[in-house]
């Protein structure tokens, strides 16, 4: 809905370039090239990291509310979070595989070729119940909760969020939201976050952005006071 808090849209931007990204590299790749094969498998576990606590912290913080005002879509997004565990636990099973047979060419390839095939299915798998998410169940959540409320909810879950756990969703996040969002998240850290967890993000972003788009959020950060600051 235009003009509401959209508690999903930045992590599941941050979440569509991670498995996409993963989708270019195993389309791409040759499985004897052996270093890009490595950064693959780097990167796969890193986004493993936020798919599970992405599931674990809606089902803290979100359950409730669809178990209140719309149980039928709770059902249906939690028949969606088991099928793609399943998925997702025959990728990792599949990627440990791979790295347990890197001295057998002809096996390696043939567990890369099935990784790339497997990968594109859980992916167009999870874009879809992105989709349920940011759909039918955003609308029970905008029928039913203020933007304040959503907004709790929001900073629940990043509360309990680990330190490295949140710099690989903000790895994939940062590019992916638009420089509003971008100056919205910022500000927010920028008045209320400890300095050097803001620090460590500016510099995070930095890294990840284009110039223009790193001068644009600089420019407009720096027009917000911290919290206390006169």
């Amino acid at each position: 809905m235009f003009n509401r808090f959209d508690l999903y849209a930045p992590v599941h931007k941050g979440i569509r370039l991670a498995l996409s990204g993963l989708c270019y590299q195993a389309g791409s790749v040759d499985s004897s090239d052996d270093e890009r094969v490595k950064s693959f498998v780097e990167e796969f576990r890193q986004v493993a990291i936020i798919l599970e606590a992405h599931s674990r912290d809606e089902d803290a913080n979100i359950n409730e509310s669809y178990e209140k005002f719309a149980p039928e879509i709770l059902a249906q997004l939690e028949d969606e979070h088991g099928a793609l565990e399943q998925g997702f636990e025959h990728l990792i099973e599949l990627v440990n595989q791979l790295e347990l047979n890197k001295k057998n060419p002809i096996e390696h390839q043939k567990i890369w070729y099935q990784i790339g095939k497997d990968l594109n299915r859980f992916t167009a798998d999870y874009l879809n119940h992105l989709q349920s998410e940011e759909g039918p169940g955003m609308k029970v959540l905008w029928e039913n909760l203020t933007d304040d409320e959503l907004k709790v909810i929001s900073i629940n879950i990043r509360s309990s969020i680990p330190p490295q756990t949140m710099a690989i969703f903000m790895h994939y996040m940062i590019p992916t939201i638009s420089h509003l969002e971008r100056v919205e998240m910022f500000g927010d850290m920028k008045r209320f976050a400890p300095k050097e967890a803001y620090a460590g993000m500016l510099s995070l972003a930095e890294s990840r952005l284009d110039q223009k788009s790193w001068v644009q959020l600089q420019t407009a950060l720096d027009e917000i006071k911290p919290e206390g600051a006169k």
